[in-house]
């Protein structure tokens, strides 16, 4: 198969597999680029190319990201992933939809370490067999099984894999619209379990909280200084942030800022807010009229 054909054919899929391990849009467009430029290989040696570049982009990942968590330790207040924009009315690449994990879950990810982030996406996200994921980090099946234990153990998950119910959050998106719009965040608030934490990431180059805010009344000071600073003026937008309803706030042609939501299961009320600020997290966003 001609190497152009071979990109052309598992972009979409080696991608997938670089965003979910990196967090980064930008970071796993390189690493699948920089994968397909340095790749020599006799295609006719190969039994599973689908595979083998699987362990390939892998592999780039991990030790990717056994560097980055070094820039990250120095990183200017909470380092959050680079949200995947859509306008609500054009689907995501078929491939990468069918296997996206909700942004609340890759935020979760960070906690583990490259490795044990390493087997529990193969493992969650793309539903490898342990004995496909041994193959792929060259590792064997019992320690795999262990890898992916222990990281689930940390996790303590109840968050799901993929994107909630994107009718009711659209509900919630469309209310934080309005409160925005009008300065009344009063009803929006409502939405909020007692305990919610809102997270910003303006990376040092845009004015943001370097702490996690946490609890309903500070949340509430919190967006409410934001709105009268006008913090909100541009135009906000109803937008899916990888696979679920999210908000977009454009300003003179140019993407300020992400904002979305993480349910609690049970009560279906807003119990974390992302907002990333952080330019060089917004460059890969298209222009949406």
């Amino acid at each position: 198969m001609e190497l152009d054909t071979l990109y052309k054919t598992y972009r979409p899929f080696l991608f997938s597999i670089a965003y979910r391990m990196l967090g980064s849009v930008t970071d796993a467009e390189d690493i699948v680029h920089d994968l397909f430029l340095q790749l020599k290989l006799d295609t006719d040696e190969i039994k599973d190319m689908k595979a083998y570049l699987a362990k390939m982009t892998t592999n780039r990942c991990l030790n990717y990201l056994k560097s980055a968590r070094k820039r990250r330790e120095v990183y200017t207040g909470p380092w959050l992933p680079e949200p995947r924009v859509n306008e609500t009315d054009q689907p995501l690449d078929k491939v990468v939809t069918d296997e996206t994990v909700a942004y609340a879950f890759l935020v979760l990810l960070e906690q583990l370490s490259p490795v044990e982030r390493a087997v529990f996406v193969l493992r969650e996200a793309f539903t490898y067999s342990y004995e496909d994921i041994a193959e792929m980090l060259e590792k064997n099946e019992v320690n795999c099984r262990k890898i992916y234990s222990r990281a689930k153990r940390r996790l303590q998950n109840d968050r799901p894999v993929h994107p909630e119910d994107t009718k009711h959050v659209d509900l919630l998106a469309k209310k934080f619209i309005k409160a925005s719009a009008t300065g009344n965040f009063e009803e929006f608030l409502d939405l909020l379990t007692e305990d919610v934490v809102l997270v910003t990431d303006g990376g040092g180059k845009v004015l943001s909280a370097l702490n996690p805010i946490v609890t309903r009344q500070r949340v509430s000071a919190f967006l409410n200084g934001v709105s009268a600073k006008g913090g909100f003026i541009g135009e906000l937008l109803p937008v899916m942030v990888n696979g679920q309803e999210g908000i977009l706030q454009m300003k003179e042609g140019k993407p300020t800022k992400v904002i979305c939501f993480e349910l609690d299961p049970k009560q279906k009320n807003i119990r974390k807010i992302f907002i990333v600020t952080n330019p060089d997290k917004l460059n890969h966003i298209p222009v949406i009229d």
